[in-house]
């Protein structure tokens, strides 16, 4: 009985160790591997409202850099060679470019704007601001050549009288009274996904937030805790809006991510017939 008592004790041991070593992996890649690398994640957004010119159009979505966080001067490179590498033809960034804990440098702002420049896209870089995004944030996105979006709209064509149409989050819905039932590809972007609940009654193709982080950790039920906001997707649709939350690059609160990599996604639009 003895010796069966031992052995027990030294499996339970064993299991215990590997328990140990597994969460003590999973925190350490959360922390030093997860906040790394950036990926892209493509979309094929089919439909009948643009003109043949604008088919395979590419329009770029970043969001949530939270610079100061997890996200350095190396990774701010990193994100530009990504971008420019895609080719896209519309650059929109949906807000939150610094970290609200982190005290911005003279040096570093002219890094970031330096970088920002870069980012090439012939029909225009836009930006809508987000809840951390102070007189630094929009000073810089402005030096950069980025266009404020944030209570405007934005028509924009390629070698077409037909254009598609971009829409800030804080857009007043009087434009919707006289624009809602324009026939034009039409764009909402926003940063907080809630904000999309003003809208969902109007004639929207797709909309764009960031915001969630996708919960920083993407473990099924936790993550929906995580989460604040009513849409816990990355993807589904809001009545008939196709509607996208991009998981951002940077980290907020704690600098970790799990199974949940900085990622920015590129929307392909595809002529159809219908």
């Amino acid at each position: 009985m003895a010796n069966k008592e031992i052995k027990k004790s030294k499996r339970k041991l064993r299991w215990q160790i590997k328990l140990i070593l597994i969460i003590t992996l999973i925190i350490l890649y959360a922390f030093f591997i997860g906040t790394k690398g950036i990926f892209i994640k493509d979309y094929v957004i089919k439909t009948n409202k643009i003109d043949n010119s604008m088919h395979g159009l590419k329009i770029l979505q970043f969001s949530d850099i939270h610079y100061g966080s997890s996200v350095n001067d190396k990774m701010i490179l990193q994100l530009i060679n990504k971008i420019n590498d895609a080719k896209p033809d519309i650059v929109i960034f949906t807000g939150d470019l610094i970290d609200e804990r982190h005290k911005l440098k003279d040096e570093e702002k002219k890094y970031i704007i330096k970088n920002l420049s870069k980012i090439e896209a012939d029909l225009g870089k836009y930006y809508i601001t987000g809840e951390e995004d102070f007189k630094d944030a929009t000073s810089i996105l402005d030096l950069a050549d980025f266009i404020n979006l944030d209570s405007k709209n934005q028509q924009v064509y390629l070698n077409s009288k037909i254009p598609i149409e971009l829409i800030g989050k804080q857009i007043d819905e009087s434009y919707f009274n006289d624009n809602d039932k324009t026939p034009y590809f039409k764009l909402l972007i926003l940063h907080n996904p809630d904000d999309i609940k003003k809208y969902k009654k109007y004639n929207i193709d797709i909309a764009i937030a960031g915001h969630t982080h996708n919960g920083g950790i993407n473990i099924p039920k936790l993550k929906d805790i995580l989460i604040s906001s009513d849409y816990k997707k990355t993807y589904q649709k809001v009545n008939k809006i196709k509607f996208y939350i991009n998981p951002g690059i940077g980290t907020s609160n704690i600098n970790v991510r799990l199974f949940n990599h900085p990622t920015i996604y590129l929307y392909r639009l595809n002529k159809t017939s219908k």
